[in-house]
């Protein structure tokens, strides 16, 4: 799996939000207002929806945030998973 992470203008109220891109891969967007720990904290986040696969269920929003916010404490990112990250200018 790979993940690409950029940095951007987000709204406050967003720290950070992931896209599932057509070459199987995803794009996790980072608000760069964010301080290094809420910036690891929202990767970490991000990353549990899509090991979840929560960005293909049809659940609603509420339900797949309380379940990704339950999980937070025992998900590790493994080795399987490649992140790059890209300047968002």
């Amino acid at each position: 799996m790979t993940i690409i992470i950029t940095y951007q203008q987000l709204p406050p109220h967003i720290p950070a939000l992931v896209h599932a891109n057509q070459d199987d891969s995803y794009t996790i967007i980072i608000n760069k207002n964010l301080s290094e720990e809420s910036r690891k904290k929202a990767i970490g986040h991000e990353v549990n929806h899509i090991a979840g696969g929560d960005l293909y269920k049809d659940d609603d929003v509420g339900s797949l945030e309380a379940s990704c916010h339950e999980n937070e404490q025992n998900f590790l990112i493994n080795e399987n998973i490649e992140i790059f990250v890209r300047d968002g200018k």
